[in-house]
């Protein structure tokens, strides 16, 4: 196993492998509560984790449920040319569904900001029998790693989020500035995989609810539209923002990065099911010519999507490369040189 290299030693450490640099653990978890996190945690001392999900939310919360027990979450991971040395961290690494299967074949870092999650991650892992991985509890934000020390860094759903979870700044900053970061933290040749909504998707052009807002005819439109409309309607200022391929492109070339690759995830980048690569034809023709259409889903509830017969019939007309800018969400590959 690759260790870890900090830029200093005030952290707590938990059983050899859990290193805490939060000092108040008391952080909102993104997806459950901590009273949540506590019995899943407690419940997986003596049950399978895909038993304790089922029970607590297959009923009550399916979405979250697919979305814990989907393993198409880590199907990106045979795009990257991971060696048995390499060292990745998995940044925000929620259910374990990337670091678990990822730690087969290298050291892992699995970060997170609340040490309950945390530990729901090691003991699922634990039933896995993965014992290759690190675990951190920090804020990403926080100065803790040396640079120039990880081949691989992830972020699947998270790069949107980063704003919610910090305070101050303009939430669209916060994302250069952890790009940024991120480009420091990779050793030269290094690759960043980036997993997130496409906010100029077909599904949302129609109308489909915003994944994160749950807000219709929404995430499309302009950011500073966007702010003033969440505002009106939510009550609070909008902390989370997705872009389209272009900006995504922008922004990784503008912090340093001068090989990004996209690829198009169907239905979505959290349950994969076919990627299709958009760094030449192919797109065009895998619409014109595959009869099979891949159901849509609404990304703020799990459901069915209503738009499935409309989204079917456009992508089967649709036949220019603007294609490559509708895609839902995008698997996004950036090295650096």
């Amino acid at each position: 196993m690759n260790f870890l290299k900090f830029k200093n030693n005030t952290f707590n450490v938990f059983d050899s492998d859990i290193f805490s640099f939060v000092i108040d653990n008391t952080n909102k978890i993104f997806d459950i509560s901590i009273e949540d996190a506590k019995r899943f945690s407690s419940e997986l001392d003596h049950k399978n984790w895909q038993e304790v999900a089922f029970d607590m939310y297959y009923d009550t919360n399916r979405w979250l449920y697919e979305i814990i027990t989907d393993s198409n979450r880590s199907d990106f991971l045979f795009l990257l040319d991971i060696k048995k040395n390499d060292l990745v961290l998995d940044v925000g690494a929620g259910w374990g569904q990337v670091s678990i299967p990822l730690s087969k074949y290298c050291s892992v870092v699995a970060l997170e900001k609340n040490l309950e999650k945390i530990e729901i991650i090691k003991k699922i892992a634990k039933q896995a029998n993965s014992n290759n991985i690190q675990y951190v509890v920090a804020n990403f934000s926080d100065e803790i790693f040396e640079d120039d020390q990880f081949d691989f860094i992830i972020l699947n759903g998270v790069l949107e989020w980063l704003g919610e979870f910090s305070i101050g700044d303009n939430p669209l900053q916060i994302q250069k500035k952890a790009l940024d970061k991120i480009f420091k933290l990779l050793k030269p040749g290094g690759t960043l995989y980036v997993g997130i909504e496409n906010k100029n998707g077909l599904k949302y052009l129609l109308g489909e609810s915003d994944d994160h807002t749950g807000l219709e005819d929404f995430v499309y439109l302009e950011h500073d539209t966007q702010s003033l409309i969440h505002k009106i309607i939510k009550q609070k200022d909008l902390r989370v923002f997705t872009h389209s391929k272009d900006d995504y492109q922008i922004m990784l070339e503008d912090i340093g990065f001068n090989s990004v690759k996209f690829f198009g995830d169907l239905p979505d980048y959290k349950r994969i099911k076919t990627m299709i690569d958009l760094s030449n034809d192919y797109p065009t023709l895998f619409h014109k010519t595959n009869l099979e259409f891949i159901p849509e889903f609404d990304g703020y509830n799990g459901q069915l999507s209503i738009l499935n017969e409309k989204l079917k019939n456009i992508y089967n007309t649709i036949s220019s490369n603007e294609l490559k800018n509708l895609y839902p969400s995008f698997s996004i590959i950036a090295r650096k040189e």
